[in-house]
C-alpha cells in the first residue's frame, strides 16, 4: 500500500502542477505577464480592416474584417480573402488553427471555414475563439485546388487579447 502512495503522490503533484498552468483563472502565471499586458506586447500584429500577410510561397491573406473588430476575447467572425498569382483561391481547402504561444496549447473550438459565394477567394471564418487572455497565434492555410502539400501556403496572425 505505501508504494502505491508514493506512486500516486507524484503522479497527483503532476497534475496539479498542469491545471494551474493554464485553467480558467484570469491572472496569468507571473513567469508570461508580457503576454497579458497587451500594452506592452511586442510580438502582435496591430489589427487593421484589410491588413495583409504573405505566406512563404507567394500567397496573400486579407483580413478583410473582424467581429468584434479588433478581435476580442471569446467568438469572433473573421472575413478572410485569400489570393495567389494566378487569382483568387475559390475553389481549395482552407484550415484554420488557433494556438497559444506562452501556454503552448490549441484553442478548444474548431474553426470553420466556409467560401462565399458571391465572392472569389473570401471566407468566413467562424469561431475564431480566443478565449483567454494573452498571445493568440491564428493560422490561416490554403491549397488550391488539386494542389497538393507543395502548394500549400500559410500565414499566422497574432493578436494579444487583453483581460
Amino acid at each position: 500500500m505505501s508504494r502505491l502512495l508514493r506512486l500516486s503522490v507524484p503522479a497527483l503533484s503532476l497534475a496539479g502542477v498542469a491545471l494551474c498552468a493554464c485553467g480558467g483563472d484570469d491572472d496569468p502565471p507571473a513567469d508570461i505577464d508580457a503576454g497579458y499586458d497587451c500594452t506592452i506586447e511586442t510580438r502582435d500584429d496591430e489589427y487593421t480592416a484589410g491588413m495583409e500577410l504573405v505566406g512563404a510561397k507567394g500567397v496573400t491573406f486579407r483580413l478583410v474584417s473582424s467581429d468584434p473588430a479588433p478581435p476580442e476575447r471569446g467568438d469572433n467572425t473573421w472575413i478572410v480573402e485569400i489570393e495567389d498569382g494566378a487569382g483568387m483561391i475559390d475553389d481549395g481547402t482552407v484550415e484554420v488553427s488557433t494556438f497559444m504561444p506562452d501556454h503552448q496549447h490549441a484553442g478548444s473550438v474548431d474553426v470553420a471555414a466556409t467560401p462565399d459565394a458571391a465572392v472569389d477567394g473570401r471566407y468566413t471564418l467562424t469561431p475564431v475563439n480566443m478565449w483567454m487572455p494573452g498571445l493568440w497565434e491564428i493560422t490561416v492555410e490554403a491549397t488550391p485546388a488539386g494542389g497538393g502539400i507543395a502548394e500549400r501556403d500559410f500565414v499566422v496572425f497574432r493578436f494579444c487579447i487583453p483581460r
